[in-house]
């Protein structure tokens, strides 16, 4: 009886490593199977890198992600649920992307329009407000560009995509004003570097009777050359 039992036992062990090795070559194939038909589309919807697609280019390669997750995860359910939802995401945003093309108000409702935020060196507050963007954000993404003062700027555009295109100054001043105050707060780092004392700050402020809570942009150089956006106003 002892031998039948580890006879019996050997052969339960040789099963199901066999059915764990076909589970996972299964598995394998299966990923194999979902990496080839999201390469080919993608290929054919056309996407470009994550920082360039438009708001529903977004929601569908994030989806699509979401959806190839399940069939590789869940081995027991059916490829095709899977792949056809996926499928289904690809024919409807080609399907989108062709009304677009012929209709300029559906592409408009959809992506939306371009967002002048800098013009001739004035920042819009109502565009910073639009898009929800604090002064700070603004000035770290000039600065990312190589831009230092604002009124190096001729046009900066926030792109339907999000990102923001500059288009510099012919003839830019000569020495860059740094940010001082921003939405309302001071920035320590530009006082160390410019050396100017905060007491100035303050001063400069009552001078053009702005507090310092209602100021959106103080900017200054090393020679005190300075401009001043009040919240809701353009610069002086």
């Amino acid at each position: 009886m002892d031998g039948f039992y580890t006879e019996y036992s050997a052969e339960n062990d040789r099963y199901y490593r066999r059915k764990g090795f076909f589970g996972m070559a299964i598995t394998a194939i299966r990923t194999a199977i979902i990496y080839v038909f999201l390469i080919a589309a993608l290929r054919v919807t056309g996407k470009r890198q994550l920082g360039e697609l438009q708001p529903i280019e977004l929601v569908v390669t994030l989806l699509i992600s979401d959806l190839a997750s399940v069939p590789m995860q869940e081995s027991g359910a059916p490829l095709l649920t899977g792949l056809i939802p996926i499928a289904v995401l690809v024919a409807l945003e080609l399907i989108l992307s062709a009304i677009m093309m012929k209709s300029h108000g559906v592409a408009r409702l959809i992506s939306g329009n371009p967002i002048v935020i800098i013009r001739n060196g004035e920042v819009s507050v109502r565009a910073l407000r639009r898009l929800r963007m604090t002064m700070e954000d603004l000035l770290e993404t000039l600065r990312q560009q190589d831009v230092f003062d604002l009124r190096d700027v001729q046009y900066a555009i926030a792109e339907t995509s999000g990102k923001i295109s500059v288009f510099k100054a012919k003839n830019p001043p000569q020495t860059a004003a740094v940010p001082l105050v921003s939405d309302g707060k001071t920035v320590d780092w530009a006082l160390q570097m410019t050396g100017i004392p905060l007491k100035w700050v303050h001063k400069t402020l009552a001078r053009h009777d702005c507090d310092l809570h209602d100021t959106l942009l103080l900017a200054a150089d090393s020679k005190r050359q300075y401009y001043l956006i009040r919240k809701g106003e353009k610069s002086v």
